[in-house]
């Protein structure tokens, strides 16, 4: 698949480079044809001007035809164009009113009568030059004539005839052929090096994808140690960060994994240990029966235990398949605050933990599902009250109003919650807390008062110093229920 995969790269980098050279070879042959075109044009232009320039001493075609030497000079050089270019010259006369020319057979004198010669002409005695295709059909033999036509001036001013370059229209032209000689050599040494260049860019393309594909493979074993190394720049090497990331993060949620299973297998075997002992003692008639009760309420506590952790399971499990749906009404945030610090209100003083109550003034109405907020109030504060030193702690709890929200904060001055660990608190299965003591919970608390927070479209933040752990989060204000009364509330202490 590596071989298929770099030679369908290698492919489409040829196919690239052979339709740019294709096209811009196209281009180039265009554009040079059309310059050697323009340049050989202005070279028999300017055979038409130097006759005219050798004319330019006389006024007449007699004198030229009783001159030996303008003679010799002009014939030679009238046959001499005719053998390079394959193009006739006239000489045109406008002596006495008569247009007349002599051609390369020197023997032949004409008068020249049509009107479109004559307009021509004109134009030519008026100090202009002319090209024009077709100005005399007689000459047409399989091949259209351009006819060039410069004016013959005496002494340089006056215009007294003019020089005519007939020439085939095939001859003008420059060959294909003569454009090909030129650009194939460096079109062809340019797809040679392209192909080069295309073969190690094509490999030097596939072998980071070759080493990604290599490390999931590893991946995929089980082998969550390799990474990827690439160090080619751009989105490769972004990619290949990501993927280095997300093996980070299995890695981490593999860890968690197994400690999340040796915490539930020890939270699981302590209580069943516990109770199985206890129910065969009483079997074996170790407990008397007068002691029976006391074990019993034992056996009894870790039920609960296992139900509470079997609980969180399930709830966790429901949570994250969508399958727990929030019942949302307006109730009394203030009220249900006062509600969970009474549930706590044992533990709080067995622990002689002061407690500062903060709430804002009045029924605080919010719009949520009461029973899930107060799982996570409870939570929060069963988290805090778990931590607090047993003596010299303080737990503070407080409601305000923020814009259209309203803020729902627990803080405490236990101990500094790990700057490694914030960010990883509220993930399932993770445990701040890594020693397996019993009686410490699964790690599963965080994570399901996250989601449920989510579910109502917020979510619980932190932040912890070695002063103060604070907990929050937000819930829209809703009016209040007009059935329900408005009893003040106010802050107060405990």
């Amino acid at each position: 698949m590596r071989r298929s995969l770099f030679w369908r790269t290698y492919s489409v980098l040829l196919a690239a480079l052979l339709v740019t050279i294709v096209i811009f070879t196209g281009v180039l042959m265009a554009a040079r044809q059309q310059g050697m075109q323009e340049s050989y044009e202005s070279e028999v232009r300017l055979q038409a001007r130097e006759v005219a320039n050798y004319m330019a001493n006389l006024s007449e075609l007699s004198y030229v035809q009783n001159n030996a030497t303008m003679k010799y000079i002009i014939r030679s050089k009238i046959a001499e164009i005719y053998q390079k270019y394959n193009a006739d010259i006239w000489i045109v006369s406008y002596d006495s009113g008569t247009v007349q020319y002599l051609d390369r057979s020197w023997n032949t004198t004409r008068s020249i009568a049509t009107e479109a010669v004559r307009e021509q002409l004109s134009l030519i005695q008026a100090g202009n030059e002319i090209r024009v295709t077709g100005l005399f059909p007689e000459l047409e033999v399989g091949d259209r004539i351009v006819t060039i036509g410069v004016p013959w001036l005496y002494d340089d001013e006056e215009v007294v005839g003019a020089v005519l370059l007939h020439i085939p229209m095939r001859s003008l032209k420059v060959g294909l052929s003569s454009v090909v000689r030129q650009i194939l050599p460096p079109a062809v040494l340019a797809l040679a090096l392209g192909t080069i260049l295309a073969f190690f860019l094509a490999r030097s393309q596939i072998k980071p994808l070759r080493e990604m594909s290599s490390a999931v493979r590893e991946f995929s074993k089980g082998d969550l140690t390799r990474r990827v190394d690439v160090n080619c720049g751009g989105e490769l090497e972004e990619l290949g960060d990501s993927i280095n990331r997300m093996a980070e993060e299995l890695s981490r949620l593999e860890d968690s994994r197994r400690s999340f299973v040796a915490n539930v297998s020890h939270e699981l075997r302590s209580p069943m240990t516990c109770m199985r002992g206890y129910v065969q003692a009483m079997l074996d008639g170790v407990i008397a029966p007068e002691d029976m009760p006391r074990y019993l309420k034992i056996v009894l506590d870790e039920t609960d235990r296992l139900t509470e952790l079997v609980r969180d399971l399930l709830d966790l499990s429901r949570l994250e398949s969508g399958k727990f749906p929030l019942t949302l009404s307006p109730f009394d945030g203030n009220e249900l605050v006062r509600r969970v610090l009474v549930n706590f209100e044992p533990r709080i003083d067995e622990k002689h933990i002061e407690v500062a109550v903060e709430l804002a003034e009045g029924p605080l109405y919010v719009t949520a599902d009461p029973n899930r907020i107060n799982q996570v109030v409870s939570n929060i504060i069963d988290n805090a009250v778990k931590f607090l030193p047993a003596e010299g702690g303080l737990l503070t709890v407080r409601t305000a109003r923020e814009g259209e929200s309203v803020r729902f904060s627990i803080l405490n001055n236990g101990p500094q919650i790990a700057e490694n660990d914030l960010p990883y608190i509220f993930e399932r299965f993770y445990k701040a807390d890594k020693a397996h003591t019993s009686g410490q919970g699964t790690g599963l608390g965080l994570s399901i008062c996250q989601r449920i927070m989510q579910q109502h479209g917020s979510k619980i933040e932190v932040r912890s110093s070695p002063e103060e752990t604070a907990f929050w989060f937000l819930l829209p204000q809703a009016q209040a229920p007009a059935a329900l009364p408005h009893a003040a509330n106010g802050g107060e202490e405990h």
